[in-house]
């Protein structure tokens, strides 16, 4: 096979099975017998056998048009870290970031390709998730400002109409008591989540890939921001023909992990991309986000959170 059109990068850290079935429900999609493509998955150091399981299942497809790579790394450097791995030996001029922790419904990636390669305006695209029941996930959203955080943090965004004044960090789902439609239709948003994110392998190098310094949680919102910033004109698309089932979580340490990251991540993208004078009051409306959430919760996890911002 020549060079791959599309080349999907899978990020694995104890998740063996999870990760099995995300890469048999990828062989399901009929669209991709279509087209060369590679899947390139990077190990973290997983220690419940991932790395030959994988190797075992890849090594057993027989199909003309696809090839893989697995990279066994001996420490676990984080997902931007090791995506850019990835996009270092990827051949394919499109690239699908795709969580281990993912179910392919129906032709979602090659539906999902076609759609990008017909619509030059854009960069990047992602499908709809859902959660393991079939209900919508919430995928992405704005990028960070001070109005959308400080509706956040006090939950204003949670008020009818509030975010149709101030575009949300993470707009609400059709299940709220809001009943959104954002998430119901196909349209352009500022950023996907790293879950299924198909973008264009050139604007990735132009860039330089993920910023490293983000070890997990967060590190889409930046990326999507230089991408943006590069070529102002592109545009990010959330789609609802193509669907995914996103289990989420699944390679989470711990339960403080995705709630301190989260914050974290905000507050290093508004020290590397926002006025300086903004970096101090945003670090104390996540303290007081997480307090708050600590006292309705009762949960000492957000109390810890608010300590170690």
């Amino acid at each position: 096979m020549t060079n791959p059109i599309l080349s999907i990068i899978i990020i694995s850290y104890n998740t063996c099975d999870i990760t099995l079935n995300c890469l048999k429900s990828i062989f399901q999609d009929k669209g991709l017998k279509e087209i060369g493509y590679e899947i390139i998955v990077i190990d973290n150091d997983s220690k419940d056998n991932s790395v030959t399981q994988i190797k075992k299942l890849l090594s057993s497809i027989k199909i003309s048009n696809f090839k893989f790579q697995i990279i066994a790394n001996n420490f676990n450097g984080g997902f931007g870290k090791a995506n850019n791995q990835g996009l270092k030996i990827a051949k394919g001029n499109y690239i699908l970031f795709l969580n281990s922790d993912t179910i392919i419904l129906h032709s979602a990636i090659s539906q999902s390709l076609d759609w990008l390669c017909s619509h030059p305006e854009a960069s990047t695209c992602t499908a709809q998730l859902l959660n393991k029941d079939k209900t919508i996930q919430a995928s992405g959203g704005f990028f960070p400002n001070i109005g959308n955080v400080f509706t956040w943090c006090f939950s204003l965004d949670d008020l009818p109409f509030v975010n149709k004044l101030i575009k949300p960090l993470h707009p609400h789902t059709p299940n709220f008591y809001t009943h959104d439609n954002f998430f119901n239709k196909d349209h352009p948003q500022d950023w996907v989540t790293g879950a299924f994110m198909l973008t264009r392998k050139p604007l990735l190098d132009k860039v330089g890939g993920f910023d490293e310094n983000y070890f997990m949680y967060g590190e889409e919102v930046e990326l999507s921001y230089r991408i943006k910033k590069s070529t102002p004109n592109n545009q990010v698309w959330y789609l609802v023909g193509p669907q995914i089932i996103h289990l989420g979580g699944a390679s989470a340490r711990n339960r403080l992990d995705p709630i301190l990251n989260e914050y974290r991540g905000i507050l290093s993208f508004f020290k590397k991309h926002k006025p300086k004078w903004q970096y101090y009051p945003v670090k104390i409306l996540l303290k007081i986000n997480s307090f708050i959430r600590g006292v309705i919760h009762l949960s000492p996890i957000y109390f810890q959170a608010c300590s170690k911002i």
